[in-house]
């Protein structure tokens, strides 16, 4: 079985051109390898979509490995968001974990994690204790969608315990933005 490099969606050997999209297929393209396509949930194309296990927000097969991300997200200047934030007394921060959150999941292509609202009414019924959680768990998303092995959770925890959060959202800002590049 072919797959599309275009598309992903998956041909008969005999194909020489996709029978979805049309796209042509090389003359020694066979059905092994593996290829990566990134999709938000409004991509179109053939193929499961798979969000548990290894093959997380991919779909795999033929030998094209082309690395697509399609996503909304835009990046944020840290400077205008910690002035807005201070500016602001806080609200523009609680936007900002709102929106940084989302943002993530985004890139990490995890559509069972906590929407941003959930996040910021369970941070504020806790007072607290549940934004130390939810910085832990966004420094193990930023390294996942970095592809580091490093503990930036730990370092985000350790800085929001300490009344350092503001600087935990530059660094998950700072990560996003990177990745955007």
């Amino acid at each position: 079985m072919k797959i599309c490099g275009s598309c992903g969606a998956g041909n008969a050997d005999g194909n020489k051109f996709c029978a979805e999209c049309g796209a042509a297929f090389d003359a020694g393209q066979s059905g092994a390898g593996t290829q990566k396509q990134y999709y938000d949930g409004n991509a179109q194309g053939a193929g499961s979509r798979n969000y548990g296990g290894a093959g997380n927000g991919y779909r795999s097969g033929g030998n094209v490995e082309p690395e697509i991300i399609y996503t909304t997200v835009q990046p944020r200047s840290i400077p205008v968001a910690i002035i807005l934030s201070i500016v602001t007394c806080g609200i523009y921060a609680l936007y900002w974990m709102y929106s940084i959150n989302n943002e993530i999941n985004d890139l990490a292509q995890d559509p069972m994690a906590a929407g941003g609202g959930v996040v910021l009414l369970l941070t504020l019924v806790t007072c607290g204790v549940y934004g130390w959680y939810w910085n832990y768990k966004m420094g193990e998303k930023c390294d996942f969608i970095t592809q580091k092995n490093s503990s930036s959770g730990v370092i985000f925890l350790i800085l929001s315990i300490f009344g350092l959060g503001l600087v935990s959202l530059c660094l998950m800002q700072d990560t996003v933005n990177r990745v955007l590049q």
